[in-house]
């Protein structure tokens, strides 16, 4: 019986790779193939990445005799990478798994269920680990003092390393079914923000490791006597990376017994965490007054909902309003800096608002609420056309969706930046049409490329928002666009000057948002019909 359900897990963990969640259907020939090979160079790429930055402490660690720290380092980024990446894992197939009541509706026992999901979750985490400590042993390999010893260590430790990432998966993946049941309203929007979270910590660590590199290369003698004496359990990682049997004794014990703790205390309760649903809406009638609200609000509201509902619609749609809203406050805050580095441009003056309105353009860009909105009507695209609403009705509350979020926070960011670099009267009326007009426009081809590449019989909400050609399409246009109109004022700037510039591009998008709107007033609706 565990063996069919360690199968059945196999065959879960790896259904991305054989079936397309865009369309439901089985990949196979080319596609397969193609899908297979772009996995693979996905995984090739992060290895280089860390190989890269594993060859540059390799070399002067093991000149100074200090192997372990260099192992240290790279296991301990690999058990951090596993457990973040394993407690989503864990989230999914311990916690919130969707063949419960199937599982139990047959004679096995939860014990053998909770074994077999756990094995996936090890195996997932094991595969983490590898991305990072395979590239750093290889490297060890060529440039190490001793790696005969370190290549009898690698599998062990990767084992080891992969149950201790279990166990802090387990952790990980709790605490986020625990508050996951308690925030079901606001989940969407804490996804946002923990999605802007991610990437402040991935730009904060991206300097933050190149200064702690600099200072540990010019330090290692303290960084190593320090570590060794007060942090202790990294140095036995380091040395049983090497293969020092001591060090690889403490860390198996350790390491085996977090595994069985965690199976221990998920054993007793396993039960009632797959028959208890946590978080679920309560029907609770309450009487209220009906307010009458014009078509155009209600059907707004109705994007809304749908927009608060799907997590990966608001994280995906609204990414570049919290940018926007970030580069206000950094215009703000940084006012003084950004004048002096225009200063050394020459003509500040001129300059000023056109490189404040393609920056604000470049990040209002990013915001992708049309593109997916008419693949997101999936089967309930009837619900929409039984309503006595016309198509370019429904089709402009999406793109009146998509000015609600985007052009506020646009205008906020434009406004704080020519603040910040000096901007004229003149000058700053052209560049705020000018983010009028852009956001307008990238919204309208936005929703025309959701018409022409529409994807109605998705299998997730994920699949119709990140995995259709639309939104790729969209924000590849919205970049080709903003190139194209930086070409034009660089261009118009000599014989018309940088206002004039401005104000030719200003001319021409909107002559681009008249031409797009009258074509989602008539071929829009008439595709719109046709869906």
């Amino acid at each position: 019986m565990l063996t069919v359900l360690l199968k059945k897990q196999w065959l879960e963990m790896t259904a991305s790779l054989r079936r397309s969640s865009v369309t439901g259907r089985v990949r196979t020939g080319w596609k397969a193939a193609a899908f297979l090979v772009l996995a693979a160079c996905v995984a090739l790429l992060v290895m280089g990445s860390v190989g890269a930055l594993a060859a540059l402490i390799c070399q002067p660690l093991s000149d100074a005799g200090l192997d372990w720290l260099y192992f240290a380092l790279m296991g301990a980024g690999a058990l951090l990478a596993g457990v973040m990446g394993g407690g989503f894992t864990a989230y999914g197939i311990l916690y919130c798994a969707r063949d419960n009541e199937q599982l139990l509706a047959l004679p096995i026992p939860p014990g053998l269920i909770l074994a077999a999901r756990m094995a996936s979750v090890w195996l997932l985490g094991a595969g983490y680990l590898a991305v990072i400590l395979l590239p750093a042993y290889a490297v060890y390999f060529a440039l190490g003092a001793r790696p005969a010893a370190a290549a009898l260590a690698l599998l062990p430790v990767t084992a080891l390393l992969a149950c201790l990432t279990l166990a802090g998966s387990c952790l990980v993946g709790w605490l986020a079914a625990v508050a996951g049941s308690r925030i079901t309203r606001y989940k969407a929007v804490l996804s946002l923000l923990y999605a802007a979270l991610i990437l402040v910590l991935a730009f904060g660590s991206q300097f933050a490791v190149g200064k702690g590199m600099l200072w540990l290369m010019t330090h290692l003698d303290q960084a190593a006597s320090g570590l060794r004496a007060d942090a202790q359990a990294l140095y036995l990682l380091g040395r049983a990376s090497l293969g020092d049997l001591p060090a690889l004794g403490i860390l198996a014990a350790v390491s085996l017994g977090a595994a069985g703790a965690a199976w221990l205390a998920l054993r007793r309760s396993y039960l009632r965490i797959m028959t208890t649903r946590r978080g679920g809406p309560r029907a609770v009638y309450q009487e209220k007054p009906a307010r009458a609200h014009s078509v155009r609000a209600a059907l707004l509201a109705r994007e809304l909902r749908r927009l608060a509902g799907c997590t990966s619609y608001m994280v995906n749609g609204l990414l570049g309003s919290l940018l926007l809203a970030a580069a206000a406050v950094a215009a703000v805050w940084k006012a003084g800096l950004l004048r002096g580095a225009l200063a050394l441009l020459p003509g500040p003056a001129a300059l000023g608002p056109a490189l404040a309105c393609v920056s604000v353009c470049s990040l209002a860009s990013m915001n992708l609420l049309t593109p997916p909105s008419v693949s997101l009507e999936g089967g309930t695209l009837w619900l929409i056309r039984s309503l006595p609403v016309s198509p370019w009705q429904a089709l402009r509350a999406k793109l009146d969706l998509h000015m609600a979020l985007t052009l506020p926070p646009a205008l906020a960011a434009a406004v704080c930046l020519l603040w910040a670099v000096g901007s004229g009267p003149a000058g700053a009326l052209l560049a705020l049409a000018a983010v009028w007009l852009y956001t307008l426009l990238s919204g309208a081809l936005g929703l025309v490329l959701g018409l022409k590449l529409p994807n109605l019989h998705w299998t997730s909400e994920t699949a119709a928002v990140k995995q259709s050609a639309a939104p790729v399409l969209a924000l590849f246009a919205n970049w080709a666009v903003l190139a194209l109109l930086a070409g034009l004022w660089w261009l118009a700037r000599a014989p018309l000057g940088a206002l004039g510039g401005l104000a030719a591009c200003c001319a021409v998008l909107a002559a681009f948002c008249a031409g797009t709107l009258a074509w989602l007033r008539r071929g829009g609706a008439r595709a719109w019909q046709r869906l």
